[in-house]
């Protein structure tokens, strides 16, 4: 099984900084092979960078991947809900718990 841990070594490997909220990785751990396989379509440029996250409550939050590249010049890969109460619901589920 792929891990978060695979997703952070794809990025160093193309020596780029993962910049995620750390209430998304927690929520993220319970579909790391998913989250691994969309995060290598995005940067294969095969997919629009959408990765439905499944919440405790039937629901999902839509993440999306954007590259971008730091003030200094380095790259960066962001993960960050499509909607502006999508990390409070994200938050909300991890704090509820199973």
């Amino acid at each position: 099984m792929l891990s978060f841990k695979t997703v952070e070594e794809v990025c160093e490997s193309k020596s780029i900084t993962l910049v995620l909220h750390p209430a998304i990785r927690r929520a993220v751990e319970d579909y790391e092979e998913s989250f691994y396989i969309g995060l290598r379509c995005f940067l294969k440029g095969e997919s629009d960078g959408v990765f439905f996250l499944p919440l405790q409550d039937g629901g999902y939050v839509r993440l999306v991947f954007s590259q971008r590249y730091s003030s200094g010049g380095h790259p960066i890969l962001r993960v960050d809900p499509l909607t502006s109460e999508g990390l409070q619901r994200v938050k909300m589920a991890i704090d509820a718990g199973p």
